[in-house]
């Protein structure tokens, strides 16, 4: 039994790569189905992680999702698990949010977010580099990566807080 993922009928063309979640083993839990129009009919192939031939999905467009978006994110699947370092929690102090339109939206839609050449300098792990058709080197940001760095940022301010409240009481 599977469920196909729900892209609310923006989905342009069979050309396109279709997430699906299986349910059952590990090797089948996350797979991407590639369908291609060979000219003589669609063909499907199906990515697993045993043969991850493709690694990235591109969806041009707004992605809709009926439910929720997972990250396998179970301790069995990290290494090297340590504390964010108070240094790096800082590092976001030095971020410049932005308010802008993409050149593509001819609805001129007005998004907040951060540039990625300038996240680059602040913290390059969170950008990565990936060619466009045109052969131009387009980075993006991992937006769900600064989440934990958030949270954290959030813990010491309200640790501050808790201290300086503290400290406050005992005049």
């Amino acid at each position: 039994m599977f469920i196909n993922a729900n892209y609310s009928g923006r989905q342009h063309s069979n050309t396109t790569m279709v997430k699906e979640f299986y349910f059952g083993s590990v090797n089948t839990l996350w797979t991407t189905t590639l369908y291609t129009d060979t000219g003589t009919g669609i063909t499907s192939a199906v990515i697993t992680p045993a043969t991850p031939s493709i690694n990235s999905l591109w969806i041009p467009g707004n992605l809709y999702v009926d439910g929720s978006i997972i990250t396998p994110s179970d301790e069995l699947l990290k290494n090297g698990i340590g504390e964010i370092s108070i240094e790096k929690t800082q590092s976001l102090m030095n971020l410049h949010p932005k308010q802008y339109t993409l050149k593509s939206d001819p609805k001129n839609q007005i998004h907040y977010g951060f540039i990625a050449d300038e996240m680059k300098e602040i913290l390059p792990e969170m950008v990565t580099t990936k060619p466009d058709k045109n052969m131009n080197d387009l980075k993006g940001i991992n937006y769900l990566e600064l989440i934990p760095l958030l949270v954290n940022k959030i813990q010491i301010m309200q640790r501050e807080i808790d201290e300086l409240n503290r400290k406050v009481n005992n005049l």
